[in-house]
């Protein structure tokens, strides 16, 4: 059986030629999980997103299901096994792997789900459709919307004239790579509830978003360890936000696309400014609606291009993206329910990228976020890798104390006087 790819589908194909185009999910349980209950759940998600079987076909953008082995995406093993230090294969596999890792009085399951199938969100709602299938709820009727025309039709309604985008940055960034001896590293910081809250409390504040604050910080990091001070970044765009979701309808699909933002860091400058800096980049990338104007010479090209001749006219204007953003969001942890269990942590993160390239992801769950990244290289590049989401940390801890003693001692004055 065939399933037809959407552009973003192959868009993603190109841009991941160097790396297994992946993201992952780690869920820890209170308690042990039903494997076999996981097992019927997966099939009864396959129902309604058949292509997590299936194999992509490069050359004719499709995923082909041939069968739906189980035991080739659901694994069991017994801790201390890694299952970070498989090496995925999309292209001839299926798109999904989940592992089932064992332990003396609690499981882990850690899902590995293909880019070419769905974005961030994507990833989420599918985990959403499975703990509703572990749930033995009723499924019937439900589809999977993976079309990206509905998404443009009502684009173009909003933005009648986009523009095209001016020649992006070609100098971009690049991160120093130190010989040694090849490893995979995973690495992650995280702010508590409690200053997480204040993040949450202070972006309120200015009326900016979290996001941004973070591609904020990640833009001032590497200008603290490299000394760039012209730094250009891809912002992730959400398109599911643009269209109403009807009911009974999963989107478990390539629906995000980036706006690329320069951003200048001026070392002097507070980073209140640096994150207004950025939120007033974005919406100028946003009123001229450019990723529209991708979004539409793609899908013409898309109709009328061979696979072959595409992929060269594409290639030539496609941004190449060493330094990487992933936005996973707020995980809505009612929809997250697996019957008889609760999940005590749960955390998203990327590909595994060799460095110098690097991809930092952000998740919040249980008001906790996480900011993490996945990496191949040597342990002093896992070390600075390391060092940038520390940095990280500490612009957005300091931002938000710094704004909340200015607000306290702006209410203490108020107060004298009155």
């Amino acid at each position: 059986m065939y399933y037809r790819g959407e552009v973003l589908d192959f868009l993603n194909m190109l841009i991941t030629d160097d790396s297994a185009p992946l993201m992952r999910s780690r869920l820890v349980f209170s308690s042990k999980i039903d494997v076999e209950r996981l097992k019927a759940a997966v099939l009864a998600s396959a129902q309604i997103v058949p292509e997590i079987f299936g194999h992509y076909q490069a050359d004719h953008n499709r995923f082909v299901v041939d069968d739906q082995p189980i035991n080739d995406l659901v694994h069991e093993v017994t801790s201390p096994y890694s299952p970070e230090n498989v090496t995925f294969d999309f292209i001839n596999g299926p798109q999904l792997q989940l592992y089932v890792i064992h332990h003396d009085q609690y499981d882990v399951l850690q899902a590995f789900m293909s880019r070419l199938l769905t974005d961030s969100v994507g990833f989420k709602e599918y985990l959403y459709l499975l703990a509703q299938a572990y749930n033995y709820d009723d499924l019937a009727g439900y589809v999977n919307e993976r079309r990206l025309r509905p998404v443009m039709t009502q684009l173009q309604r909003q933005f009648s004239r986009p523009r095209p985008h001016p020649d992006l940055v070609t100098n971009a960034v690049k991160l120093p790579h130190y010989t040694g001896i090849n490893l995979r590293h995973g690495g992650h910081v995280m702010l508590s509830s409690k200053q997480f809250m204040r993040v949450r409390r202070v972006a309120k504040a200015q009326n900016v978003g979290i996001s941004e604050a973070i591609l904020a910080a990640y833009a001032k990091a590497l200008q603290v360890l490299t000394g760039h001070t012209a730094i250009t970044l891809p912002y992730p765009i959400n398109f599911r936000k643009f269209t109403a979701e009807p009911e009974k309808t999963t989107r478990i699909a390539n629906l995000t696309g980036n706006v690329f933002l320069t951003i200048k860091v001026d070392v002097d400058a507070p980073f209140a400014d640096l994150v207004q800096q950025v939120h007033d980049l974005l919406n100028v990338e946003r009123e001229r609606a450019a990723f529209l104007y991708r979004l539409t010479n793609l899908q013409k090209m898309n109709h009328t291009m061979p696979i072959g001749l595409m992929r060269k006219v594409t290639k030539r204007w496609l941004a190449q993206r060493p330094l990487t953003y992933t936005n996973f969001g707020v995980v809505d942890q009612q929809r997250l329910k697996f019957h008889g269990l609760t999940v005590v942590n749960c955390v998203f993160s990327g590909a595994f990228r060799t460095t110098p390239t690097m991809e930092i992801a952000a998740s919040t769950f249980a008001g906790t976020c996480t900011l993490s990244f996945n990496s191949i290289g040597s342990e002093r590049d896992y070390q600075l890798s390391m060092k940038i989401l520390e940095n990280i940390q500490a612009q957005l801890l300091v931002w938000a104390q710094t704004k909340l003693t200015t607000t306290t001692t702006a209410e203490v004055a108020v107060n004298a006087k009155a």
